[in-house]
C-alpha cells in the first residue's frame, strides 16, 4: 500500500473515531465534586459568619470596660452586617437537590453558576465586607489620634503603626481572596466550561438518582 495512502486512510479513520464516556459515570463525578464544593463553601460560610458575630458581644465589651470612644462601636453593625450579608447571600443562591433523571448538562450548568456566583463574591468583597470593615476601624483610629494630638511626636508613631497594621491586614485579607481566586476557582471555571461545551451537541444523557 502506497504510503501517502496509508497515511490518509490512518487520518480518516482517527477523524471518525469518538472518545465515549459513560455518562452516568461522569455525572456522579460531577455531582461528587459539586457536593465538596458545596461543604467547602458552607464551612467557610459558617466560620466567617461565627466569628463575626462572636466578635459583637466581644467588641461591646472592651469598649465598655476600657471606656472607648464612640467609634468604637461603629464596628458592631459592620460584623452585623457582614454576617447578615453573607447568610442572605446564601438564602438567594441556595442550591436546587437534584431532580430524578437529571441531564448531565444541567448538572455541569449548575455546578457553573455557582462557581461564577463565588468568583463574584470574592471579587466584590471590598465592597460588602473589607470597605465598611476599614472605614469603622479608621474612624475609631482618627478620632483616637485627635484627642491624643497633644501627645507629641512618639504618640503620632505610635497611632501612625496602629494605622499601617491594620492597612496592611486588610490588602492581606484581599490579596488572600483573589489569589483563591485565581489559583482555585477561576481554573474550577475553566474546566467547567470545558465540559459544558464538550456536551453542547450531546443528547443529554439521564441516570437515575
Amino acid at each position: 500500500m502506497d504510503p501517502d495512502n496509508f497515511k490518509q486512510a490512518w487520518q480518516t479513520q482517527a477523524s471518525q473515531t469518538r472518545l465515549t464516556i459513560n455518562a452516568e459515570l461522569l455525572l456522579k463525578e460531577v455531582r461528587r465534586n459539586q457536593q465538596y464544593f458545596t461543604a467547602m463553601i458552607f464551612w467557610r460560610d459558617v466560620r466567617e459568619m461565627g466569628t463575626a458575630l462572636l466578635l459583637v458581644p466581644l467588641w461591646l465589651y472592651l469598649g465598655v470596660k476600657f471606656s472607648l470612644p464612640w467609634t468604637w462601636y461603629l464596628t458592631v453593625p459592620v460584623l452585623v452586617w457582614v454576617a447578615g450579608y453573607m447568610l442572605g447571600d446564601r438564602m438567594r443562591h441556595s442550591r436546587q437537590p437534584p431532580e430524578p433523571g437529571e441531564p448531565l448538562r444541567q448538572r455541569v450548568q449548575s455546578s457553573l453558576a455557582q462557581v461564577e456566583h463565588q468568583i463574584w463574591l470574592l471579587r466584590n468583597i471590598v465592597w460588602w465586607y473589607l470597605l465598611p470593615l476599614a472605614l469603622s476601624i479608621l474612624a475609631f483610629l482618627g478620632q483616637v489620634a485627635w484627642q491624643v494630638r497633644s501627645g507629641g511626636w512618639l504618640t503620632a508613631l505610635v497611632v501612625a503603626f496602629v494605622v499601617l497594621v491594620a492597612v496592611i491586614a486588610l490588602a492581606g485579607a484581599y490579596s488572600l481572596n483573589q489569589n483563591a481566586v485565581r489559583s482555585e476557582l477561576v481554573p474550577r471555571r475553566r474546566e467547567l466550561e470545558t465540559l459544558l461545551a464538550s456536551l453542547r451537541d450531546e443528547t443529554p444523557a439521564r441516570s437515575p438518582l
